[in-house]
């Protein structure tokens, strides 16, 4: 059972917190160029390597942020992802909540719906682990609901894609 997990929770948790401050800076060049997946790769990696080092710089509300080798891996595959599948995502997101646009929706909801979005069709892990790593993400960073919430529309992702 061990083996399943080869811990992907860190990754998981990095590419959110990359995925959220992206949505955070609002107009930015880099989140335009990121949501229409016209960001070089160069610029990417770039931008998830500065990412990286402030991530494990120590300060006081984060005193022990570290990511292994594997699990920063495993983020930058989920976050290259997002931003290639981006606006497919987006639009079986937007079918899944029912709504017009995505910006309606949390930005911590929104991160971890389109990285579940992404790992569920396009990585092999289990739908169960997937959903279940994720609404534990939602409610650790989320509102009251955001654990519901996640859950329903990723169980609605799953059936759509298995």
């Amino acid at each position: 059972m061990s083996n399943m997990k080869t811990n992907k929770t860190p990754g998981r948790e990095f590419a959110l917190k990359f995925l959220f401050q992206l949505f955070l800076k609002e107009n930015t060049e880099l989140k335009n160029q990121y949501l229409s997946n016209s960001i070089d790769a160069s610029e990417l990696d770039l931008s998830l390597a500065e990412f990286k080092e402030s991530y494990m710089a120590p300060d006081d509300e984060h005193p022990d942020n570290s990511i292994d080798d594997s699990s920063y891996f495993f983020a930058c595959k989920l976050i290259k992802g997002v931003s290639k599948n981006m606006s497919s995502h987006e639009e079986i997101l937007k079918e899944k909540t029912k709504r017009e646009s995505l910006e309606t929706i949390d930005k911590i909801e929104r991160s971890i719906l389109l990285i579940g979005t992404q790992e569920l069709i396009h990585h092999d892990t289990p739908y169960q682990v997937v959903i279940n790593e994720l609404v534990n993400l939602a409610k650790k960073y989320g509102g009251a609901d955001s654990g519901r919430f996640v859950n329903g529309v990723l169980d609605s992702v799953k059936v759509k894609t298995k």
